[in-house]
């Protein structure tokens, strides 16, 4: 098995050290969940259970997110997420917001 480019964690002095040490400070401070308006009050324990939705936007709009991107060299996801934040931002009227996705870099 090949060497894992960003380190391991047993190791204090690799790279994946630093970065897991970096956000967890950078995050340290973040509420546990933003004041949003809900259906229904949190649960006293989190859950953790999510489910998907498929959504398809339509073709102005999507165009216009895309031209969007491309005018500030980023892309359609980092519009998109731009988007999520600022909305959630405004539902909470809290200006420390944390999106995270499960997704890898390259391996």
């Amino acid at each position: 098995m090949a060497a894992c480019a960003v380190g391991d964690l047993a190791d204090s002095d690799s790279r994946i050290n630093a970065q897991l040490g970096y956000w967890e400070s950078e995050l340290a401070d973040l509420p546990e969940h933003l004041q949003l308006p809900t259906d229904r009050p949190y649960p006293t324990v989190a859950e953790y259970r999510g489910a998907s939705l498929a959504v398809e936007v339509a073709g102005r709009t999507a165009a216009a997110y895309r031209h969007l991107a491309h005018e500030h060299n980023a892309t359609s996801f980092m519009v998109i997420q731009a988007a999520l934040a600022v909305l959630l931002s405004n539902l909470s009227s809290s200006t420390d917001v944390a999106v995270g996705f499960p997704i890898a870099g390259p391996q």
